[in-house]
């Protein structure tokens, strides 16, 4: 059984908009000064790349075109917004990365700041993403992918080991299968099939 998941530069959108139905933001939660986001991942409607900063961006304040914004950015919602058991140490301006939940669930990506290349690698970032990987990988019919994107440069996290990918491109996904030999996961690239 292969697992492929498909990874764009820009991120796939993890949860509706704020507006529509199914959003729950941890109470006491906002952005407030963060937004990290707007230089981590990169936005396809503006044709802004993952890991540089978004011109639209005021950094400490915000969106200057927030109420006209793009849809993806209208439905981007980091992890500390939305997970209860993430503390203050992960809100993404002091953690360095932005963690984005998608497809279903099935896929956890840290989004890290390039000024800040290992920032994941910190404890309790770094003991966090082994657990996950390791939930992850528990069920190996269906698998779960935890990777870590610094700008374009992709490194997939497995519980035994992590696996730099270098430059994973538009056209590019990941392949997890499993290797026939105990329970080692197999990564590797691959090409994204015409749709």
């Amino acid at each position: 059984m292969t697992t492929d998941i498909l990874i764009r530069e820009t991120a796939p959108a993890p949860v509706p908009d704020r507006a529509g139905e199914g959003i729950r933001v941890v109470p006491g939660r906002a952005c407030g000064t963060c937004s990290l986001c707007c230089k981590v991942v990169g936005v396809e409607e503006l044709a802004k790349p993952i890991g540089a900063w978004c011109l639209h961006c005021v950094r400490g304040k915000g969106c200057a075109i927030y109420d006209a914004r793009p849809p993806s950015c209208r439905r981007f919602h980091c992890q500390w917004l939305l997970a209860d058991g993430l503390g203050p140490e992960w809100k993404p301006e002091r953690a360095k990365f932005a963690l984005l939940k998608s497809e279903n669930g099935r896929h956890l990506t840290a989004f890290v700041d390039p000024g800040f290349p290992s920032a994941w690698r910190r404890s309790p970032y770094y003991e966090n993403l082994k657990q996950w990987a390791a939930d992850g990988a528990r069920n190996l019919a269906d698998l779960h992918l935890v990777n870590v994107m610094i700008g374009p440069r992709c490194t997939v996290i497995l519980p035994d080991r992590d696996v730099d990918l270098g430059i994973l491109g538009a056209d590019e996904m990941i392949r997890l299968e499993p290797s026939g030999i105990g329970e080692i996961i197999e990564v590797k690239k691959i090409r994204r099939q015409s749709e």
